[in-house]
């Protein structure tokens, strides 16, 4: 689901999963979540900047609470006008939501 300037993936199993199985997700969706790939969804939605951030959600049963949550950004800062190097980080780095 895209919600500018985000891009959500969103999982619903019914039951807890296991960390192998919460690896095997997250590294699917790295795999995924590519510079390229972004770049060419943003182009089908006719998105003309970047996607922000890339979110990835696991959720195990039907309430609004969400149990293992994820994202990667492509700016290492909210200055989306910065596009230096140094301000890149292109969803390489993942960082867990704590709950």
């Amino acid at each position: 689901m895209f919600q500018r300037p985000d891009l959500y993936c969103q999982i619903k199993i019914s039951e807890e999963p296991s960390d192998e199985l919460i690896d095997a997700i997250l590294s699917r969706t790295k795999e995924f979540a590519t510079v390229e790939n972004m770049n060419e969804i943003a182009n089908k939605i006719k998105w003309n900047l970047e996607i922000s951030a890339v979110h990835l959600t696991i959720n195990t049963d039907d309430d609004e609470e969400i149990e293992h949550e994820y994202y990667a950004k492509y700016f290492k800062t909210f200055d989306a006008s910065n596009k230096s190097e140094e301000n890149i980080e292109a969803y390489k780095i993942w960082y867990e939501v704590e709950k």
